[in-house]
């Protein structure tokens, strides 16, 4: 379904990227809690470790992309 219909083909596809990008945000900011209780349960770690601990965490959690049928032409 097509739910950028009033945009041109070349907005279409910025739309759908802005929306995937703001999902993403929404998604990072859910997983907030997790973040204050590790570092809570875990003071001693250094930042760059917490911080690959979050990127885990969210890639873990995250819901795959479907990316079929999307090409970039040059």
């Amino acid at each position: 379904m097509n739910t950028y219909y009033n945009l041109s083909p070349e907005q279409r596809r910025v739309q759908q990227l802005v929306a995937e990008i703001n999902a993403d945000e929404q998604f990072w900011r859910s997983l907030r809690g997790n973040r204050r209780l590790r570092r809570k349960l875990h003071p001693h770690l250094s930042v760059r470790i917490q911080k690959q601990l979050d990127l885990l965490e969210f890639a873990a959690m995250h819901p795959a992309q479907d990316c079929v049928g999307r090409f970039i032409h040059t």
